[in-house]
Formats: C-alpha cells, structure tokens, sequence
C-alpha cells in the first residue's frame, strides 16, 4: 500500500510538471527585436522588422525586413515568407512609428495585436521617427552594438537624464483611454551619421502627432509628471549679455536634488484653474559669472526662480495650443472639480486648451560645490 501510494504521487508530480512540448529552439527562432510601422507615398501601410542571426556562416549577424501588408498580424505572414526560422514577438523591444502614419486618426488600430496576443510583448518602448523607417533600419553602426540594442540604450540613457519619455507599450494604451492626459512617447530622427533623440512627441486623444517638446523642456514635463526621477541637471541663462557678442555667456547649471509639488484646483468662471507650487532643491554644479554667494546666494535663488517660472509658461501654452495636455491635469479635476470635470471629459484637451495654469517655483539652494 506504501509502494502503491508512492507510485500515484509520482505520476501526480509527474503531470503537474511544466511540459516541452512547444519549445522552440533559438536557432529555429527569429527574434524580432525592433518592429516599425509607417505609411508610404500611396498611402500603403509598411511593417519593419530587425532580429539577429544565430548561425557561424552568415557573415552579416542581423536581419532587416519590411513587407507591404493590411495589419500588423497579416505582416508576420509576409516575414515568415522570406526569413530563416519563425518569427518569434514576445522579444521586441522597440516599436517605431513612423510620422507619417501618425498623422493619420485611426492608427491605433494597428496595435490591437499587441494588446490581445498574449505571447505579444507589451514592454516595448513606444519610439516616433521623424524621417524614414526605411533609412532607419537599415542603417548599421560600426562603432555600435546592434541597431535594437544601440536604440533601446539610447532611449533608456536619455530617459535617465529626463532628455525624453519612457513610454511602454502598456502605458501607452492606458494613456490613449486615460480621458485626463493625452499620450506621448519619445521621437527619434535619423542624421546622416547617427540617431538622436530629438525630445517628446506629443500626440492628441486619437494618437495624432501634435507637436515635439524638446529635451529641455522635457525635463520641465518629467518633474511635473514624476518629481525627482533620475539625474536631473539644467542649465539656465539667468543675467543678460553684457556684450553684444560674448563668448562667454551668463548661466548657471545646477542639480535638482529634490522635487515636491502641490496642485489647487479649482472652477470659476467657466474654466479650470490650477496652482502648481514646485519647490525645488539645487546645487550649484556651474556658475559662469561672478557672484557673491555668501551675501547673495537668496537673490540667485530668485533669479533660478524667475526664469523656471518663464520656462514653464512657455511649456504650457505651447502644450494648450496643442490641444494636448501630457501632465495630466485632467486627472486632477476629475478629483477635486468632478461635477464640472463630467460636462468636458469627453473633450478634455479643448477644455485644457481654455484652463488657467500657473506654475510658481520656490528654489533654495543647498548646495555651492567645492569652490567659492
């Protein structure tokens, strides 16, 4: 009886074991790495893809496809046609726009294979090109790792320094249903000799591309949305030139050290209003004017202050005009103003587009470097 039960646990042990029926060896695998999706001159969708090749013979190690088809799904068709092994998506790390097709309303569509499939990864950072996919993926650094990887770094290390948005596949579905924001990803474009990150595209409700906030100013977006994310270190021109044409100009570059912000919002006469107090913690990393600091370090907070406050502004009304609201404004009327948020959030950004933001900055400076 002993033996007996022993046996039945075994077998029950032995069912219960993950099975290898469909494994897939990586020789007879295509990983897609990065896919794209653009739109050429005849208005006929274009799907992308690059993946690395595992075999000693080839002498080229990566693998750059693009294929005419009518959705996403229908395009692994097409790749399976022409490569080596199966076309495998639960890799990819990268899924590029181009701008074209983002110019148009009804894109989004074309990602529902990403959200439905469940072997489909939805950890790809969402990437604009400005430019031609084409050039793009067949471009091939010699003084860099594989194109995918090259790019994924580049984005990630940008995003480090808050030089542009991290937006995954997951976060961008949520954002373009999310009724209090509007979505943005990060834009690319293709030089002659590499590949830049360019800053943040802003795009509207439908996903259609609306404008690009520049690294400098995105930095403004990240602490806005995320506080102190990563290394956050600006430079601003705090004095005017006191020379037509100097070589030397007045700025001052600091590190942000620490971010709090309060938002007060409110509704009367027929518009949204919302306070924004950021205080904000710097040291001083460069100074390139003379400046007591002992005696006057509370008049540079001041003029760090002024100058934040001019940046911010011009951030905001570029962003209304835009009818795009990438801070998510909108989620904090629908919390503090939500009989009056019901009446507009079908139609957010319009209602953003007519709000009042005012951003106040209160700097305090906390830190002069090693040197007076």
């Amino acid at each position: 009886m002993k033996r007996f039960t022993q046996i039945i646990l075994s077998f029950v042990l032995i069912v219960m074991l993950t099975g290898c029926t469909d494994r897939l060896n990586l020789e007879d695998a295509t990983l897609s790495l990065m896919v794209g999706i653009d739109l050429n001159e005849k208005n006929e969708l274009l799907f992308y893809m690059t993946s690395p090749v595992f075999s000693r013979e080839a002498k080229e190690k990566t693998e750059e496809y693009g294929v005419r088809a009518s959705s996403t799904r229908e395009s692994r068709m097409g790749f399976d046609e022409i490569v080596t092994a199966l076309t495998v998506s639960g890799k990819i790390q990268l899924i590029v726009l181009g701008k074209r097709l983002l110019q148009h309303p009804d894109w989004f569509r074309l990602l529902d294979v990403v959200f439905r499939d469940a072997k489909f990864t939805v950890n790809a950072r969402m990437v604009m090109l400005d430019g031609s996919l084409n050039e793009l993926f067949e471009y091939k650094p010699k003084d860099k790792p594989r194109l995918a990887l090259h790019l994924t770094k580049l984005i990630d290390t940008a995003n480090k320094r808050n030089l542009t948005v991290k937006t995954r596949a997951q976060e961008f579905h949520r954002q373009m249903f999310e009724k209090g924001m509007t979505p943005h990803i990060s834009e690319l474009k293709k030089t002659k000799h590499a590949v830049r990150v360019m800053g943040t595209a802003l795009l509207t409700k439908k996903g259609v591309y609306a404008g690009l906030i520049e690294p400098r100013d995105t930095v403004l977006l990240q602490m806005l949305l995320h506080g102190k994310q990563g290394e956050i270190s600006i430079t601003l021109p705090v004095k005017g030139p006191t020379d037509q044409n100097p070589i030397i100009k007045d700025r001052v570059s600091f590190f942000i050290k620490g971010v709090k912000k309060k938002v007060k919002t409110t509704y009367r006469d027929g518009t949204f209003h919302f306070d924004v107090q950021v205080s904000l913690r710097v040291s001083i990393s460069e100074r390139l004017f003379p400046f007591n600091m002992e005696k006057d370090y509370k008049k540079l907070e001041q003029m760090i202050a002024k100058q934040f406050h001019k940046d911010y502004a011009q951030l905001i009304k570029k962003c209304q005009e835009a009818k795009t609201d990438p801070f998510g404004f909108g989620l904090y009327a629908r919390a503090y103003e939500y009989k009056e948020w019901k009446k507009v959030q079908d139609d957010w950004p319009a209602a953003f587009a007519k709000a009042t933001v005012q951003i106040k900055p209160e700097v305090s400076i906390k830190g002069n470097g090693v040197v007076k």
